[in-house]
């Protein structure tokens, strides 16, 4: 039987104790880690990799909402947040970050066992989302050409002379190697799911880049890194650090 990796977030230390001997019975769960402070936190959940995050939200320095909308931004598959604290007045603010359930401190077993049938249902469903998604990509066709304006005509553009995709003041641009600028017609989150995502990434909020023409990747600060784009007009773009580690699959560092 797989077991599902569980990971307890809470500055509490006999919290955290009391909900590892309750998650010692259900057999279907594993807890691969405890943390007591959000920064730590996000780097054991990149490490373990968890199905499950039980989360305090009143923590030092990073506090679990703020730990909680990092993760929420990431452009990957996010851990089932399930807060776990002793405040009710931040419940809206949780479910509006996706979380799946909210208990309050002190839990007992009736509120772990349904935060816990409420994280299994939702896994069992995004597993199975992601598989067909899996088999549609496989087959998904992604367009070899765009056109865009340019004085009343309209230029066609191989997908690989593409340099950078950007958002700036409310307004999509599109970057050629050879130095052309050009208005977009769509969303940036449009033109997304229209790049082929094995040439294509988003590292930033407002930023899609050619992976092809990436020559350089430099530390950057708040944990990011800034990109040097090669073409006619060398460019240099922000990685969030939000997606730096997926940018790591593509590129060793």
């Amino acid at each position: 039987m797989n077991k599902y990796k569980v990971l307890i977030v809470d500055d509490e230390l006999l919290m955290c104790e009391e909900l590892i001997c309750m998650l010692k019975h259900y057999k279907e769960v594993k807890v691969v880690g405890e943390c007591y402070d959000g920064d730590s936190a996000l780097q054991l959940i990149d490490r373990e990799q968890p199905d499950i995050v039980f989360l305090d939200i009143q923590m030092p320095e990073t506090s679990g909402l703020a730990l909680a909308n990092i993760l929420r931004q990431r452009n990957q598959f996010l851990p089932v947040i399930i807060f776990a604290t002793a405040y009710d007045n931040f419940a809206l603010d949780a479910f509006g970050l996706n979380a799946i359930d909210y208990i309050l401190k002190p839990f007992d077993e009736i509120d772990i066992g349904r935060a816990l049938q409420k994280a299994k249902h939702y896994l069992l469903q995004s597993a199975h989302i992601r598989s067909v998604a899996a088999r549609s990509t496989e087959t998904a066709v992604y367009p070899q050409k765009f056109s865009f304006e340019s004085n009343g005509k309209m230029d066609i553009i191989d997908n690989e002379k593409i340099q950078l995709v950007y958002a700036k003041d409310r307004l999509v641009y599109i970057q050629t190697l050879d130095g052309f600028t050009y208005n977009g017609k769509l969303t940036l989150h449009e033109f997304e799911g229209l790049l082929d995502p094995n040439n294509f990434y988003r590292c930033h909020r407002n930023y899609i880049v050619n992976l092809k023409c990436i020559a350089q990747l430099n530390p950057w600060f708040n944990r990011g890194y800034m990109l040097t784009l090669r073409g006619s007009r060398e460019m240099e773009v922000q990685v969030s650090r939000n997606f730096v580690n997926g940018l790591r699959r593509f590129i060793q560092f």
